[in-house]
């Protein structure tokens, strides 16, 4: 498995207005192709697992291609793609 990893430093006068987009920003990525899971802070972190490395080159190329990556009051502190090394998860208390 691959991640692609972001961290972002924030202006203030746009933090609520990104905090309100997480939820879709999450959602927005279920159909993406190779993708496994994803955790997004509300503070400009954010970790996407995809299933292979070809998949997450892709991703990472699309978003810098799109201008995703920085834009105003947003300022990109790392945007990579790492192999995975382990993986844990605690059961569901459900």
């Amino acid at each position: 498995m691959w991640a692609v990893i972001g961290v972002w430093r924030i202006d203030p006068s746009v933090i609520d207005e990104l905090r309100a987009q997480v939820p879709l920003m999450a959602s927005s990525k279920v159909g993406t192709p190779g993708f496994r899971h994803g955790t997004w802070t509300l503070d400009g972190h954010m970790m996407q697992v995809f299933a292979d490395e070809q998949n997450a080159r892709r991703y990472h190329q699309a978003m810098l291609d799109q201008g995703a990556v920085e834009r105003p009051g947003v300022h990109c502190v790392v945007w990579d793609v790492a192999e995975v090394g382990a993986e844990s998860s605690a059961p569901d208390p459900g």
